[in-house]
């Protein structure tokens, strides 16, 4: 049969980190079948795979199961066995059995927080590190040249049956402890998290308040996206309960957000750095924290020194591949909210935040809000600026030498971080994940964070013009 669809058409899918594209428009049963083609031929041909594990896994969403068995056929097509969980898991269940299973890699069909409609690919390693750029791209030329291993009939991978959620949430009752009760108000917010994360928190002894934790891929109650606006429910059942703290999670559960018991949304970057704070005294030996260059400046005014306070790319592929690296990692903090733990495992698992919160505050008589109300009060704004993917370099790459006149320190590590004085900072870089350029700034006040927000988004601004007029 002669395949007459135009695959160069669907590189868009492919990004930095994962696939990523609606159902039945870019994501389909046959695509997703060519994606697991493509898939295992890569491992096969540029990873050297031989007879070791590759797991395969997904998340509640309606299209997840059948996406998933359309992709572990045409990984099998190649040649590969796999092992299946065969029901869908919450993020961190996946990576666990992939991680106990030795797995040489992992697949987990999700769309992570992206509406109901959509679905996608992540790959990892079998340590936890989530495939490059390179790889994901490698992967992309496969699927679109069509050079697939095809083996014969009787060279074609088997699939098993497996899974170890209930070793997972074992697993983790054993890594925590409480000295005194605490009640948590958790929000699942009908992903993935509904499947482990309630029995995993009353089995430290938690007392859970659970909202939206029954699994409904529609999403029906709040968006799969944890943010300010999704977590306001959340926020008013942690003070009508007068809860220790709430978490939410986003749809496949790799991300967590934190509510005080006051029913304040706390940025990722200052959870971390309060989970860090405790951390580092717990472990003195362990005094790396890999932060991306988004996150606060009051990681430095609180934890250096002792602490090390280690910049990289934004992206949590850079973070588990970092604290891979780096002996002495504490801990991992993404602005975006996935955090990594090297002490129990290298994959960013959103699990372990509100289990580490939850035995930190245990241990002491202060409520959450007192241990927030006592850093440095900075002021952090965050813009997303529409520009087209063909340009968006480009014009970070002109906006860059436009600024060197004007600012002596840039930092190019990421995009452009410019220092503000001693206390500022403004960041501009373009999205790896779509048509957009972000600049997040930080600042002592509010208005100097609305007036260099301002500013530089002005100097943005002109610069696309420049570019698409």
């Amino acid at each position: 049969m002669v395949d007459s669809m135009n695959y160069d058409e669907l590189k868009h899918i492919f990004r930095a980190y994962d696939i990523r594209g609606v159902f039945n428009k870019e994501i389909t049963p046959q695509n997703n079948f060519r994606i697991g083609l493509a898939f295992g031929t890569f491992l096969k041909l540029e990873q050297g795979l031989k007879d070791e594990i590759v797991f395969i896994s997904y998340d509640i969403r309606q299209t997840s199961s059948l996406l998933a068995q359309a992709f572990a056929a045409g990984v099998m097509v190649t040649g590969i066995s796999i092992e299946f969980s065969g029901e869908p898991l919450q993020f961190g269940a996946c990576m666990f059995t992939a991680w106990k299973r030795e797995a040489f890699a992992t697949a987990f069909i999700t769309a992570s927080h992206l509406p109901p409609e959509w679905n996608g690919v992540k790959f990892y390693y079998g340590n936890g590190v989530g495939f490059s750029e390179h790889d994901n791209l490698k992967i992309r030329d496969y699927f679109v040249e069509g050079k697939f291993l095809s083996p014969k009939w009787d060279k074609v991978g088997q699939m098993s049956v497996t899974n170890l959620k209930e070793e997972y949430k074992e697993f983790l009752k054993t890594r925590f402890s409480l000295k005194r009760k605490l009640k948590v108000v958790l929000d699942c917010g009908n992903g993935a998290s509904c499947l482990s994360a309630p029995m995993i928190l009353r089995g430290i002894g938690i007392e859970v308040i659970p909202i939206f934790c029954n699994v409904d891929p529609s999403f029906p109650n709040r968006s799969s996206e944890p943010n300010e606006k999704s977590m306001k429910i959340l926020a008013k059942k942690v003070r009508s309960e007068s809860a220790d703290f709430g978490v939410g999670f986003d749809g496949d559960g790799d991300r967590a957000v934190i509510v005080d018991d006051r029913g304040r949304i706390l940025l990722a970057d200052i959870t971390g750095l309060i989970l860090a704070k405790f951390m580092i005294k717990e472990s003195p030996k362990l005094n790396r924290i890999l932060a991306n260059v988004e996150c606060s400046l009051a990681l430095e005014k609180v934890l250096s020194p002792p602490a090390i306070i280690d910049r990289i790319k934004v992206g949590h592929t850079f973070l588990t591949a970092e604290a891979q690296k780096k002996a002495d990692t504490l801990i991992g903090i993404e602005s975006s909210g996935h955090m990594v733990f090297p002490k129990i495992y290298f994959f960013d698992d959103a699990m372990i935040i509100p289990l580490k919160l939850a035995e930190i505050l245990s241990n002491q008589d202060q409520a959450l809000s007192t241990l927030v109300d006592e850093l440095p009060t900075l002021h952090k704004r965050k813009i997303a600026v529409s520009c087209p993917d063909k340009v968006k370099f480009k014009v970070i790459s002109q906006l860059l030498s436009n600024l060197k006149s004007n600012y002596d320190n840039i930092n190019p590590i990421d995009g452009i971080g410019i220092p503000i004085g001693n206390e500022s900072w403004v960041l501009i870089r373009a999205s790896n994940t779509g048509p957009k350029i972000r600049i997040t700034v930080e600042a002592e006040t509010e208005s100097q964070a609305d007036d260099l927000l301002s500013e530089f988004q002005g100097h943005l601004e002109a610069t696309i013009n420049e570019f698409i007029v």
